[in-house]
């Protein structure tokens, strides 16, 4: 096999596990109680054990990492776990110089003390966010799991893949993520601001929010408002992102979040709905505002303006 796929075998003696793949996780839509971040450069798993793979540039985007395919360094990974009282945790690493992450021999113990060991009975999911101007490479592609992408588009943002130990195993080396080039054009995003202070930019004429038509000279005015009401602040992140798609930037990290955000707005709408910050429909709401003002300013699959 490649160069590639010898140097992967060679992280551990063991038979390669298999995975279980999690497809359409709404990761970035769950709030999260803790955050544990290391910006430390990750070695390649030790033969003792560990969580660790390669996030790698697919350029044939075939799903296989070949031994001309390098590894993408400087991404954040982050593994998903829920912990002993049942609140969902996660814990980020990012790629060394070869695009290889490690999680290490357990968990970070909240107290500082060593390591918690891996429960191989509780699901660990991997996620890592796509990056800019790029594609999720196909999964789960040949027939070797140390050489294929097993990252599933979530649809908000990033590829997951769920961990699963089998027996007499309790380390993973085969949890890769190939990412490809996107196939928009990409002319990159705006924000707020720049739909607002560019209206010649404006590809349409009016656009419609939760089922209410709103032409350019109305939709410019609330974009220049700001106040508490909730149905303003999600209006200003959803007409950017609908108009960012519109010219041609890449959407397969937002078209869903901007599917459910016209449903929150025709349930909780229209603009002037006065929806408070402390509601529950603001608490459903919020983490769609969030991922829509992400991509507006060109921090997931599309790049931000020049």
């Amino acid at each position: 096999m490649s160069q590639v796929i010898e140097q992967k075998n060679e992280m551990s003696q063991q038979r390669p596990m298999k995975h279980a793949r999690a497809a359409a996780l709404a990761l970035a839509l769950v709030p999260l109680a803790a955050v544990a971040v290391s910006t430390q450069v990750n070695e390649p798993c030790p033969s003792s054990g560990g969580i660790c793979g390669t996030v790698f540039s697919d350029t044939d985007g075939d799903g296989i990492q070949d031994a001309d395919e390098p590894g993408i360094p400087g991404v954040t990974v982050t593994l998903h776990y829920t912990d002993d009282g049942g609140v969902q945790q996660e814990y980020s690493v990012m790629t060394n110089g070869s695009g290889v992450y490690n999680f290490g021999l357990g968990l970070p113990d909240p107290n500082g003390g060593e390591p918690i060991p891996y429960d191989r009975e509780d699901p660990y999911t991997i996620s890592v966010g796509i990056p800019n101007s790029s594609a999720p490479s196909p999964a789960n592609q040949g027939s070797d799991d140390g050489a294929d992408s097993d990252g599933v588009s979530d649809n908000h943002g990033n590829v997951t893949a769920q961990v699963t130990w089998t027996e007499n195993e309790t380390w993973d080396n085969t949890t890769d993520f190939g990412f490809t080039k996107s196939t928009a054009s990409n002319p990159g995003t705006g924000t707020p601001g720049y739909w607002k202070n560019h209206p010649e930019a404006w590809p349409v004429e009016t656009v419609t929010v939760g089922g209410v038509v709103y032409t350019k000279v109305q939709a410019l005015s609330l974009l220049d408002q700001v106040g508490k009401d909730k149905s303003l602040t999600m209006f200003s992140s959803l007409v950017p992102a609908m108009l960012n798609v519109l010219i041609g930037n890449d959407s397969s990290c937002v078209a869903e979040t901007i599917a459910q955000a016209q449903t929150w707005m025709a349930t909780y709408g229209p603009v002037g709905s006065k929806v408070a910050a402390s509601s529950y429909a603001w608490r459903v709401g919020e983490p769609l505002h969030r991922l829509m003002d992400n991509y507006n300013n060109g921090m997931l699959c599309a790049p931000h303006r020049e």
